[in-house]
C-alpha cells in the first residue's frame, strides 16, 4: 500500500528543521506505534531521503516520532 502524499508532505515539513540544523537522514528514524502500514514497510522515500520507521508497543496509532540517533534532534509528528 503507498504511504499518501500528504503524510509525505507532513513528515518532509517535521524533517526539514532537523535536517536544517545538521541532522543527516540516515541518522533519523521516526518510531510509529506497532503494526501500522509505515512500521510494515521499514522506511518511506521522503523528500530527503530514506527514512528508517521502527515500531513502539508504547506509541498510540496517528501519533509518531523524528529522533535522531545520536539524541540531538527530535519532534512529534501528528
Amino acid at each position: 500500500m503507498a504511504i499518501p502524499p500528504k503524510v509525505i508532505e507532513l513528515i518532509d515539513h517535521k524533517l526539514a528543521p532537523l535536517i536544517n540544523a545538521g541532522c543527516h537522514i540516515d541518522q533519523i528514524k521516526m518510531v510509529c506505534a506497532s503494526g501500522t502500514e509505515l512500521v510494515k514497510q521499514g522506511s518511506v522515500q521522503t523528500g530527503f531521503g530514506v527514512l528508517r520507521v521502527e515500531p513502539s508497543n508504547f506509541m498510540p496509532r496517528g501519533r509518531s516520532y523524528l529522533i535522531e540517533d545520536r539524541y540531538q534532534g527530535f519532534t512529534w509528528v501528528r
